[in-house]
């Protein structure tokens, strides 16, 4: 799409804005604008111009793998499961074409390293969920967010979005809960109830973790009473690294579709057709 000349210097001006956040923005919308309106700045600036230095940015993630090819790749490299956290990384990088991998996975390192000391192996499998909810919830107040139905915000389900602004939804703080755990080598899952996300710490006397909720633990039946019913093994069945990408896109195509953004909830159908047909 060719810019006219008046918002062609509107573009450029906004690309050496002194503020970082504006630049990103604009960085984002050139990146939806595609490789003509990149190409049409690059040729309006000299190569030393900061404008420049943004579109020739934008054109590097334009010539990177798009996340529909992303996932197909992941999807073809799974043996067992699909790898959530490079799933999950695609699927935000949809949204933020300038997030980096290895700051998607230094971050959750770096969590999984600060709690390292207050986790000993020999303790009780509570005594650990409590150390890591502390650590989560009450030290860096990761929470939930409430009435979220009623206040569609994409930036609840992209993981970078949820670890920078610490709140989610139930299945987003619970992929950033087992991605912290499994660093940990906790067994723990997930868990794919209705209408509502949780993990399982897997032992010999197994119990349940409401992210969503400040990682409150709960028995099987308190788990039946938040759905409502009584509930069975096919109640609280485990989600697979692929079940969570696919609930989490849904999410997303529910979020775009309430807020009228087509091209973006178009985007987010693709992405799960495709896992679906895995």
């Amino acid at each position: 799409m060719a810019l006219e000349p008046k918002d062609l210097d509107i573009v450029i001006g906004l690309l050496e804005d002194p503020d970082p956040d504006i630049v990103s923005r604009m960085c984002r919308k050139l990146y939806e604008l595609g490789t003509e309106t990149v190409e049409q700045v690059l040729s309006a600036v000299p190569g030393d111009h900061p404008a420049h230095r943004e579109a020739s940015r934008v054109l590097r993630w334009l010539m990177a793998p798009r996340p529909e090819a992303a996932l197909q790749s992941l999807l073809d490299e799974a043996v067992e499961d699909i790898d959530l956290e490079a799933g999950l990384f695609a699927v935000a990088k949809s949204a933020y074409p300038d997030l980096e991998e290895h700051d998607l996975t230094q971050r959750l390192d770096r969590l999984a390293a600060d709690i390292t000391p207050n986790i000993n192996p020999s303790d009780h499998p509570i005594r650990t969920v409590r150390s890591l909810n502390a650590f989560l919830f009450d030290d860096l107040t990761f929470r939930g967010k409430q009435d979220y139905d009623k206040e569609p915000d994409p930036d609840l389900s992209y993981i970078n979005r949820v670890l920078e602004r610490r709140t989610g939804i139930p299945i987003s703080l619970s992929s950033i809960y087992l991605l912290v755990a499994w660093r940990l080598d906790l067994p723990i899952v997930g868990i794919d109830m209705p209408m509502h996300f949780i993990l399982r710490y897997d032992s010999n006397h197994p119990f349940y973790i409401d992210p969503f909720h400040q990682g409150r633990i709960l028995t099987a039946n308190e788990c039946g009473e938040m759905v409502g019913k009584p509930v069975d093994g096919q109640m609280l069945p485990v989600a697979s690294s692929l079940r969570i990408l696919i609930r989490t896109t849904g999410n997303l195509f529910m979020t775009y579709t309430a807020l009228g953004d087509e091209p973006r909830a178009e985007s987010m159908k693709s992405y799960i057709d495709l896992l679906q047909g895995a």
